[in-house]
């Protein structure tokens, strides 16, 4: 009897999966399991003959033993990925090698725009970025985002190559916003500075923070991108400044389908800052993955 009383525990690992999981259908097993172990006992209770009995005792002895020992290991089996292995949520730490996208809106805060405006500027370039994360082959959601207003820091995990901030994103981009500056209202058009360089990233509690970071902002900021995006035709919503550290380590060692001949070097001179970069101006045509 106390053998077979064993039974009666054979819910408690699959109450346990199912909140650790977050799985409300193994529940359901429970209701079941508990049902059939009330009719378990009520055949105990209600058996008139010693035969009855028997048989009921051999039943509850199978059920409780047996099923108790394939209960626990299903229980085992649905809790290991979550314990033992539990899934990254972090996947840009400090002292880590990351590329580093910065994007800024032109004329963001131009007069006539309202605040409605504004949320929908945003929202329309922030989605067609993401889209062409992903179309590179760069999970977005992986990507640690910092807002700036009128732009937004991405920091790319290392484990994606970098050159695919160079291509097909960046032409991808312009492709989406060409098209989507065609048929938009004009107060809502949007074109875009954008700069890019790699370096070890330093974390705090505030976001981004360390030389790299630093560079990337006088790059996107500097006078040199501004002019060239203002001298840019109509058609081409997108200028990039590509850091000299970035060309070397990236574009030098080459890609698939990178056009190195499209990059003009040129002197970026930003408040303390004196570096050469490269500028680009990216043709809104979208190309497949390399």
């Amino acid at each position: 009897m106390v053998i077979a009383s064993l039974g009666l525990l054979a819910p408690l690992p699959f109450v346990h999966a199912a909140i650790r999981l977050r799985r409300p259908f193994v529940l359901l097993y429970v209701l079941i399991y508990g049902i059939a172990s009330f009719g378990l006992i009520w055949l105990l209770a209600t058996g008139e003959t010693e035969g009855e009995v028997e048989t009921a005792m051999a039943l509850s002895w199978f059920f409780g033993t047996i099923l108790l020992i394939t209960v626990s290991c299903v229980h085992l089996a649905l809790l290991r990925k979550k314990i033992l292995y539990p899934q990254r949520t972090v996947w840009v730490e400090s002292g880590m090698h990351c590329g580093l996208f910065s994007i800024d809106i032109a004329g963001f805060g131009q007069v006539g725009r309202s605040s409605d405006i504004f949320v929908q500027v945003r929202r329309m370039l922030f989605g067609l970025l993401a889209n062409a994360f992903e179309a590179s082959g760069i999970s977005w959601n992986m990507c640690l985002k910092r807002d700036t207003g009128d732009g937004m820091i991405v920091v790319v995990p290392p484990h994606f190559p970098k050159f695919r901030l160079l291509l097909p994103l960046l032409s991808q981009l312009a492709a989406e916003l060409a098209k989507y500056n065609v048929v938009t209202d004009p107060a809502l058009r949007i074109r875009v500075r954008v700069a890019i360089h790699a370096g070890e990233v330093t974390l705090d509690e505030y976001g981004v923070t360390g030389r790299p970071k630093v560079l990337l902002a006088r790059l996107l900021d500097s006078r040199v991108l501004r002019d060239a995006l203002a001298e840019a035709p109509d058609e081409s919503p997108v200028v990039v400044l590509v850091s000299d550290r970035f060309h070397e380590d990236v574009q030098d060692q080459g890609g698939p389908g990178l056009d190195t001949m499209s990059y003009r070097q040129v002197l970026v001179q930003e408040k303390e800052t004196e570096v050469l970069a490269w500028l680009h101006v990216p043709t809104p045509v979208v190309r497949g993955l390399p």
